[in-house]
């Protein structure tokens, strides 16, 4: 995938204030201080290789194969991995960027101990976010942007590596271009992002006092009791959001669990179909026959004995219908379309410690 294939991200500012030190690294606050950040693309690739014309090795899985009539080796990789950490590390001490807020992260899987637990907001400092991108690199960090007013940074597909500095950082290009990266102009900002509706409406009482009237409304109307689905999302990817069904008794307990600065999502009443472990095959591929490729971000399994907190499995439109082995304890199951992006829910973010929301999240609603 080549640079103006990536959609690009702009670097802006949070949506209230900043959250309380103890959530930092060592306790500091991240770089505010506003200033012009030009962009660029970091890459391994000469022109010819950048057009296709000749074939080179664009993953660390790519070790050992052969592109061009050579072998890429262990320590070949490792000199283009070392050569892009020294490169962002040259243009964070150019910038004056020492911290980053941590952006768009995709938890494909468990974060390595070292790293603790990762969530859109956080914050961590220059030698943890250079930790991270290497990691990714090689794919054994969660994927994710990293933001500071003096700087941003993104590793793309294909080891494209999209930076965004201020002036004063422009003159560590030439120092970065002597290393053996290429640096690309002309990487222009998506005019969508800007039109992008962002929640800042913070997850207080208030907010669970509007989930549990709709939910009264809703078991009024119906003359029984409505259930709520609350998807708390601190990521994205499935390691980075639990989903709870509730009624409006069990509010209170769920905004005591929900981490701080995830994103709430409260979706009244989802019309749920009971099954049998035996037909949960047979329920997922209807529920598929009943949304259109548009609709269907998927469609999820829970045991119906289960807690108030689902233990589910997430069948995506394109997945394998799931089988015995692969659904967790329970004979009696319910299923459920995944919410469309523009199905009706009340949406907030959960406010740190402090009072404060610094999480960005796109809203998945109108409502």
């Amino acid at each position: 995938m080549r640079p103006e294939e990536l959609r690009p991200m702009s670097c802006s500012e949070d949506a209230d204030c900043q959250n309380r030190p103890d959530d930092h690294e060592n306790g500091a606050q991240p770089d505010t201080s506003p200033v012009e950040l030009h962009s660029f693309v970091l890459c391994k690739y000469d022109e010819a290789r950048r057009r296709g014309d000749i074939d080179d090795w664009t993953d660390h899985s790519d070790i050992g194969a052969c592109f061009d009539g050579r072998i890429l080796t262990a320590e070949e990789y490792q000199r283009t991995e070392d050569r892009y950490i020294a490169a962002v590390d040259i243009l964070a001490r150019a910038a004056g960027a020492s911290h980053f807020t941590l952006r768009n992260v995709f938890l494909h899987s468990p974060p390595p101990a070292w790293l603790g637990e990762v969530y859109e907001g956080r914050i961590v400092d220059k030698t943890s976010a250079l930790r991270m991108l290497r990691g990714h690199m090689s794919g054994d960090t969660p994927a994710a942007r990293f933001e500071s007013e003096k700087m941003c940074m993104t590793m793309g597909f294909d080891f494209y590596m999209h930076v965004q500095i201020p002036e004063r950082a422009l003159a560590s290009l030439d120092e970065i271009e002597d290393m053996g990266l290429f640096v690309l102009e002309g990487w222009e900002q998506d005019d969508d992002e800007d039109e992008e509706k962002l929640v800042s409406r913070h997850a207080d009482d208030a907010f669970w006092t509007e989930v549990a009237e709709g939910l009264a409304m809703r078991s009024s109307a119906q003359q029984q009791e409505a259930r709520t689905l609350v998807v708390e999302r601190w990521a994205d990817g499935n390691l980075g959001r639990r989903l709870w069904l509730v009624a409006a008794d069990d509010l209170s307990s769920v905004a005591a669990s929900v981490k701080r600065q995830a994103l709430i999502s409260a979706f009244v009443d989802p019309e749920i179909h009971a099954t049998s472990r035996d037909e949960v095959a047979h329920a997922v591929e209807a529920v598929r026959r009943a949304q259109s490729d548009d609709d269907c971000a998927g469609v999820v399994v829970f045991p119906l004995a289960g807690d108030r907190e689902l233990l589910t499995v997430t069948v995506g439109w394109d997945d394998p219908l799931p089988d015995d082995g692969g659904l967790p304890p329970g004979q009696e199951f319910g299923v459920f379309p995944w919410p469309a992006a523009d199905a009706v829910c009340l949406e907030a973010v959960v406010p740190g410690g402090d009072g404060c929301v610094t999480a960005r999240w796109v809203a998945s609603s109108t409502s």
